[in-house]
């Protein structure tokens, strides 16, 4: 009669062992990288919540820019954070109505040596 193997030999276990072992790399990989993405979508949703509130104040005038260049550099507190913003403003073929360009940053050291994580660009009718 002949005997019937019954279970593993080692090399099979630890073949399917490497290959289990590859396919959890692979995913906790996809969810560090989701992981990641999440947080730079959330940081630039909060950075473009920003710009539109400075843009919808300039058009309330709860925000004055000035009477010259209307260039300013202020933060705003958003969600337990603070943003730093900077506004240029310019001329455009109306002269009552004004380009307004918000540009975002992350901390206000960004502001001279990083690029804005989101400029908008709006525009502010200006009574004469």
């Amino acid at each position: 009669m002949k005997q019937t193997q019954q279970g593993l030999t080692l090399i099979e276990v630890l073949i399917a062992l490497a290959i289990v072992s590859i396919a959890m790399t692979a995913v906790i990989k996809a969810a560090s990288q989701n992981i990641k993405s999440t947080a730079y979508l959330q940081k630039k949703t909060m950075a473009l919540w920003v710009a539109e509130e400075v843009i919808n104040e300039t058009r309330a005038h709860r925000l004055n820019l000035g009477a010259s260049s209307g260039h300013q550099r202020l933060s705003t507190e958003m969600l337990g954070k603070d943003w730093y913003w900077q506004t240029n403003e310019e001329a455009t073929a109306n002269p009552r109505i004004k380009k307004l360009i918000v540009s975002v940053y992350d901390n206000e050291r960004d502001k001279e040596d990083a690029a804005a994580i989101i400029t908008l660009e709006g525009y502010v009718y200006h009574e004469a």
